[in-house]
């Protein structure tokens, strides 16, 4: 199985609404079981919106903060193939650097980035 990060961005074909990038992103984020509780790790500035009912959304809503436990992010990229740390590298400056505040308004290419982010994070098996 490939993996996410060796695929290619394919360019929209068409226009979209915002209404349909909305449901596109919220339907990404329901497949996975991702919520609405994000993590935000001070020491290395990665967040990611956590799983719904999870582990880690408990321990933040225990200590009632964001920077609970060990980062995810740090985890996964620890744990990529060598040939894909770059490109794992580049998706995780893209994702922070785009999502760092909530975007008003939506672009096919952030809701792109952001799935491919949040599936190679929570979908990808580590080889």
């Amino acid at each position: 199985m490939s993996s996410i990060l060796e695929q290619e961005y394919i360019k929209q074909d068409r226009p979209f609404s915002q209404k349909e990038l909305q449901h596109n992103r919220n339907k990404v984020f329901r497949k996975l079981r991702i919520g609405t509780t994000r993590a935000h790790h001070k020491r290395c500035n990665h967040f990611y919106y956590v799983k719904d009912n999870g582990r880690k959304e408990k321990e933040i809503k225990e200590a009632n903060s964001s920077d609970s436990g060990n980062c995810s992010v740090c985890w996964k990229f620890n744990t990529t193939p060598k040939h894909l740390k770059t490109r794992a590298r580049n998706l995780i400056d893209d994702y922070c650097r785009t999502f760092y505040e909530s975007p008003t308004h939506l672009t096919h290419e952030d809701v792109d980035l952001e799935t491919s982010f949040v599936k190679w994070l929570y979908e990808e098996s580590v080889s």
